[in-house]
C-alpha cells in the first residue's frame, strides 16, 4: 500500500506540532523578557550561592567542636582517673587540655562569627524569596492570558504528539526515515499535494506520466522540480 497520503497526514500534524512550539517560544520568551523579574531571580540565586559556602562552614565548624570536645573529654578522664600516675604523661595531657581549650575557643568565635553571616544572608534571602513571590504573583495574574494560553498549547502538543505516534506506527520505518530526511530539508514540508498537473509547493508542472503515477497511488512519486513526495486528492 502506498504510504504517501499517510505520511501528508503526519505532515499535517507536524505542522501544527511546529506551530504551536513555536507560539509557545514566543510566550516564554515575552513571559521572560521582564526586567524586574529577571533582577528578583537574580538576586535570588546570588544570595543562594552566597549562603552556601557559610552554611558549610558553619558545619564543619560545629563538627570540629564536637571532635575537640570528645577529646577534651577523654584527656580529662585520663587526668582524674588515676589510671595515669607518671608526671611527665600527667604534664603532656595537661598541655594537651589547654590547647584543646584553645582551639575550642578559637573555634566558638569563628563559629559565632560564620553564623552571623549565615543568619544576615538568611534573612536577606528570605526578603528577596518573598519580593519574588510577590512580583510572580503579580505577573501571574497581569500575564493570565498568556499562561493559560501555554498550558493549553501544551495539552494540544501531548496530545498531537500521541496522534502522530500512533499514525507514524502504519508506515515502515525506511519510509518513515525518508520523511523525516525530507522534511529537514524542505523547509518542513516533505509532501505536496498535485493540484491539476503541478506541485503545490514549487508551482511546476509535472510530466503526463509523473502526474498518472501519482493519481494511479501504487507507488512514491517525488515532484521532477523540488523532489517532494506528491499526492492525488
Amino acid at each position: 500500500m502506498n504510504p504517501s497520503h499517510t505520511l501528508y497526514r503526519i505532515q499535517r500534524i507536524d505542522s501544527q506540532l511546529d506551530s504551536h512550539r513555536r507560539r509557545v517560544r514566543e510566550i516564554d520568551a515575552e513571559l521572560e523578557s521582564d526586567q524586574v523579574l529577571q533582577q528578583a531571580r537574580a538576586q535570588r540565586r546570588s544570595l543562594e550561592e552566597a549562603l552556601r559556602p557559610h552554611e558549610a562552614r558553619a558545619t564543619n565548624l560545629n563538627l570540629e567542636m564536637q571532635s575537640v570536645t570528645a577529646q577534651r573529654t577523654q584527656f580529662s578522664n585520663q587526668l582524674y582517673s588515676g589510671a595515669v600516675n607518671n608526671p611527665k604523661e600527667l604534664q603532656d595531657i595537661e598541655h594537651k587540655l589547654e590547647e584543646l581549650k584553645r582551639r575550642h575557643s578559637d573555634l566558638e568565635n569563628a563559629l559565632l562569627e560564620t553564623m552571623i553571616t549565615v543568619e544576615d544572608l538568611q534573612e536577606r534571602l528570605h526578603t528577596a524569596t518573598e519580593a519574588l513571590a510577590q512580583i510572580e504573583a503579580e505577573r501571574a495574574s497581569q500575564h493570565g492570558a498568556l499562561l493559560e494560553e501555554r498550558q493549553q498549547l501544551r495539552l494540544e502538543i501531548r496530545r498531537l504528539k500521541a496522534q502522530r505516534e500512533k499514525i507514524a506506527a502504519e508506515v515502515d520505518g525506511d519510509t518513515l526515515a525518508l520523511y523525516e530526511d525530507l522534511r529537514r530539508k524542505k523547509q518542513g514540508y516533505a509532501v505536496s499535494v498535485l493540484e491539476g498537473d503541478r506541485c503545490q509547493r514549487c508551482a511546476v508542472s509535472q510530466t503526463e506520466v509523473i502526474v498518472q503515477q501519482v493519481r494511479q497511488g501504487n507507488e512514491i512519486v517525488f515532484c521532477s522540480n523540488c523532489g517532494r513526495i506528491l499526492i492525488a486528492r
